[in-house]
């Protein structure tokens, strides 16, 4: 599961909410949307066809979108076809959602796959609230403006009642580009909300390790751990913090034997061009730093391939003792309020953390380092092994108040709320 849904599921089972989304299935034909109620919260779901996956999903999506929003414009590929079949899905969105609400409910859309909805929506004559809360970074407007359909896709977010954004950052990046469109466009309200998660959901369980963990951690032995968890994206930085460990190793040999670094990778993406090669040069790195300082009884780097659940990452989490959380740019990334969740407040592991990540705003104790230069993350990497434990404890406390201060019920709550306020103050504008 997503952290994005890790977060969202629940406040969402404590609403009367329904999760409107894609199946994971691809049929041909027109799509009929399947209500299953049992469920908390309860779903709806519909397939896409083979043709919109390639170009909605797999094309536009994570081939323009993704690579835009993040600021990477050498990774995008631009396709009238795709922007075509995005319009067409965002338009399927849309009308489903109008058979699950009322004219006056409040429909919350999520994420940069969606972004056509509300003007969607009021075209077939949808009166409610329409909210969105963009998970991703928003770029600066010379970036922006590489988007052969940028004011377009602009007019659209225009359309939604209440825009949210976790970072300040992000927020003025969207007015920019609001302001530079070439067109007048009417700025929605705004709001900066950072996505909170439950820390409950994160604190060990009095049970065993899992098998896994176990076996990684009798591998390991007294060894420092240093931990990171992505899923294997190129904007997550996983080569980056590889040579910075391999730097680490290169310049201060008093660690060989000493400290282990485990990455878990999810798969992500593999059917997409360009991520079949991130894997493999990740896996490449691994074996070459592996191979350089590896001995009989010591495997520096430890690669997982693989996802694990909450209760899972909850004990490799407590396990480790520094986590790299270093993206090359994130909208927000729960992992890194996921470990503060997870650790024991007697003696608490360190926070490397990114400064391009979202949650930087927010968990401004942790060592925030530049994942672009590799010796100065070498050198955090080293700061956060030799922090003494008052030090730990100080930093966490202070971690740990910045991420239980909201929880995802206060935080849909008060998107929720603001959401309401918007609509109203719209329509009284409109009267």
């Amino acid at each position: 599961m997503s952290g994005l849904a890790n977060a969202l599921e629940p406040a969402l089972g404590a609403s009367d909410g329904i999760w409107l989304g894609w199946s994971g299935r691809e049929e041909p034909g027109d799509p009929a949307l399947a209500l299953d109620a049992e469920r908390t919260p309860a779903r709806a779901t519909f397939h896409l066809r083979p043709e919109w996956r390639r170009h909605y999903q797999d094309g536009f999506c994570n081939q323009a979108l993704w690579p835009l929003l993040h600021s990477f414009p050498s990774r995008v590929r631009y396709s009238t076809a795709d922007w075509n079949t995005y319009v067409e899905v965002n338009d399927v969105y849309a009308r489903f959602a109008t058979e699950l609400v009322d004219h006056d409910g409040v429909i919350w859309v999520h994420d940069y796959h969606l972004l056509l909805v509300a003007q969607s929506l009021r075209t077939m004559g949808y009166d409610g609230a329409v909210g969105l809360f963009l998970h991703a970074p928003f770029p600066e407007p010379d970036v922006f403006a590489t988007l052969p359909w940028g004011d377009d896709l602009l007019a659209a977010m225009c359309a939604f009642d209440l825009v949210g954004f976790h970072t300040d950052r992000w927020a003025d990046n969207f007015r920019a580009c609001v302001r530079a469109a070439q067109k007048t466009l009417r700025v929605p309200k705004i709001t900066v909300h950072p996505i909170a998660i439950d820390p409950s959901r994160f604190q060990p369980r009095p049970c065993a390790l899992d098998g896994d963990i176990a076996r990684l951690r009798n591998a390991v032995g007294s060894r420092r751990i240093v931990l990171g968890v992505d899923r294997l994206d190129y904007a997550k930085g996983i080569p980056e913090r590889l040579r910075a460990f391999d730097r680490l190793l290169a310049a201060k040999p008093e660690w060989h034997d000493r400290v282990c670094f485990v990455q878990i990778s999810v798969p992500s993406r593999e059917h997409v061009p360009g991520y079949a090669e991130l894997r493999h040069e990740v896996e490449a790195l691994v074996g070459r730093i592996n191979g350089r300082y590896g001995e009989a009884d010591w495997v520096p780097v430890h690669y997982l391939y693989r996802s694990y659940e909450p209760v899972v990452l909850a004990q490799l989490y407590r396990e480790a003792d520094v986590a790299l959380v270093t993206p090359l740019r994130d909208g927000m990334n729960l992992v890194a309020k996921e470990f503060v969740a997870a650790q024991d407040a007697e003696n608490p592991g360190v926070l490397v953390l990114s400064q391009f990540a979202g949650a930087s705003a927010e968990l401004t104790d942790a060592i925030i380092t530049n994942p672009y230069h590799p010796d100065g993350l070498a050198e955090d990497l080293e700061r956060a092994l030799c922090m003494s434990r008052a030090e730990r404890c100080e930093r966490y406390t202070t971690l740990a108040a910045a991420v239980g201060r909201m929880s995802p019920r206060s935080w849909t709550e008060r998107f929720t709320c603001q959401l309401h306020g918007a609509f109203r103050s719209a329509n009284d504008e409109v009267q």
